[in-house]
């Protein structure tokens, strides 16, 4: 079994959903039903993060975590985008952007999700 198959994290993810607002626009937003799957999480560094904060004068007050996540390839059909959400030891994490895909062979092809906890 490939490490891509397996995961350290069980997780409840609130995949993207397409809605329609009462004026009638077109919009995403996380699913109110979650999905329990299992993920790979590992930490992330945070690139930029010390130069944005440079400027600003609550240092200190403010915390960002940054973590990687990878979903197994059985849930690689789940709907998974920038307006999703996942939930783990109790704590709520924003999917940060788009996945980024992999695709140097068959046997090693994943997406990663970058998610973010302010």
């Amino acid at each position: 079994m490939s490490l891509l198959d397996k995961g350290n994290k069980d997780v409840l993810l609130y995949p993207e959903e397409v809605t329609t607002d009462r004026d009638g626009n077109i919009r995403t937003q996380a699913a109110k039903t979650p999905i329990p799957i299992r993920v790979n999480l590992q930490a992330r560094g945070q690139s930029g993060t010390a130069s944005r904060r440079a400027e600003q004068d609550n240092e200190g007050f403010e915390t960002e975590q940054v973590m990687r996540m990878r979903v197994r390839r059985q849930d690689a059909h789940i709907p998974i985008g920038a307006q999703a959400k996942v939930e783990f030891d109790g704590q709520i994490w924003s999917v940060f952007g788009d996945g980024v895909p992999y695709m140097g062979s068959a046997k090693t092809a994943h997406t990663d999700y970058q998610i973010w906890r302010s």
